[in-house]
């Protein structure tokens, strides 16, 4: 150790080595801080995505193929399963949203009643303007959804079901006159622009259900727990009731999200190799230059374990010191990660996180002391491989021929 410290801090009698341990260090600190950074911004978006998904429809679904018409005895039933929260019916189905300045829209209309939505999913924290539960029928509407449109709480709309009705001037779909009560913001640009509320009795009357509902929500106590519950759910509504948890609804989606992650993590992991590989660059020049070093060391007698320790302590430290690097400005880059975005997005006009692809409308960020551990280790494992075969061939010198011409 004392000697490699020596080494490390010692003046080069070539630049040009100096000039290349930096970039090692300099390659080891860009590769941590882009891991870091990488798996805090992809564990940050997997984790939006379910509560958003969750927080929006619930972590189980019981539904049949046909329409349920008994649900109160579902809901109740549901409720007294251990672990479970809340039950809740819902439909869920599209139509055409009108404004008074005839805009026409196709949207998703989600069909609740709006106490047992509330216990049943995140409705009221999303809600920002306005209540479903005013005086009178009305819907709610995303925030996007409102700003593309221009409504706002009081406005009166249309809702054209697909269904029709006979009349005697022919077939005409089903319209209803409703008045915004509230706009909510879910966070994510999927929902804030595709998706509106209505009260069960309007959902109903737009699709002639009668009674009828397309399922019921279930909010659980432990997301952990989610397969215990689906279970006991199961056997409690047999076939032809199906139950379905928050993955099975959107299996593509997490499954891309957690195929990213994987992939990501490998090709960030090549920037460490790469510095890694700068790093036993860097400690070939070094046996070179130290050519007579090593051979006065053997002279006198130093084991070759120990001339290929000395080397391979000078890679870990170098590896050290870029992971400590990296890290610190890992941690700096992602506290100001969307402040960044958006002075990019101001000084270039190019905007690195548009909210209409990636779903939210700020870049999310997740990271654990664990995953930042792991990531200095990768860093410091592949620095003190890329140090072994130069320490190697420091150790393999004979000192007669390193000697020769001293």
């Amino acid at each position: 150790m004392f000697i490699s410290l020596r080494y490390l801090k010692a003046k080069r009698r070539h630049r040009f080595i100096s000039f290349i341990s930096f970039i090692s260090i300099a390659g080891v600190a860009l590769g941590v801080m882009a891991l870091i950074v990488v798996l805090a911004v992809m564990s940050g978006f997997e984790r939006e995505m379910k509560e958003k998904v969750i927080g929006v429809y619930a972590e189980l679904h019981i539904h049949t193929r046909a329409l349920m018409y008994d649900w109160p005895g579902v809901v109740a039933k549901a409720e007294a399963v251990p672990g479970v929260v809340a039950a809740s019916p819902f439909i869920l189905n599209p139509l055409m949203l009108r404004t008074p300045q005839r805009q026409a829209r196709g949207v998703m209309v989600r069909g609740i009643d709006p106490e047992g939505e509330r216990r049943a999913t995140s409705l009221a924290k999303f809600l920002k303007q306005g209540d479903l539960l005013a005086s009178g029928p009305g819907i709610l509407v995303g925030k996007a959804l409102a700003r593309e449109l221009g409504l706002v709480v009081g406005d009166e709309v249309k809702l054209i079901s697909p269904v029709e009705v006979d009349t005697p001037a022919g077939p005409v779909p089903i319209v209803l006159d409703r008045v915004i009560a509230g706009i909510f913001n879910a966070g994510m640009s999927d929902y804030d622009s595709n998706l509106i509320y209505a009260d069960l009795a309007t959902a109903q009357k737009l699709y002639r259900f009668g009674d009828g509902v397309h399922g019921v929500s279930v909010k659980i106590r432990d997301l952990y727990d989610t397969d215990r519950i689906q279970g006991e759910l199961r056997k409690a509504f047999p076939f032809p009731c199906i139950v379905k948890s928050w993955m099975e609804q959107n299996p593509t989606l997490f499954a891309a999200v957690n195929m990213e992650k994987k992939v990501m993590f490998i090709i960030v992991t090549l920037i460490v190799l790469v510095a890694a590989l700068n790093i036993a660059s860097t400690l070939i020049m070094v046996v070179m230059e130290k050519t007579k070093d090593i051979g006065i060391l053997k002279a006198i007698g130093v084991r070759p374990l120990s001339i290929m320790a000395v080397f391979t302590v000078e890679g870990a430290i170098i590896g050290a010191i870029g992971a400590l690097i990296g890290t610190a400005a890992g941690l700096l880059f992602l506290e100001h990660i969307n402040s960044i975005a958006t002075a990019i997005d101001w000084l270039t006009g190019f905007n690195p996180f548009p909210s209409d692809i990636y779903y939210f409308d700020q870049i999310p960020v997740e990271f654990s002391w664990a995953r930042i551990c792991w990531t200095g280790f990768i860093a410091l494992a592949l620095s003190t491989i890329g140090a072994l075969y130069p320490a190697w061939k420091a150790s393999r010198l004979d000192p007669v021929e390193a000697l020769r011409y001293e």
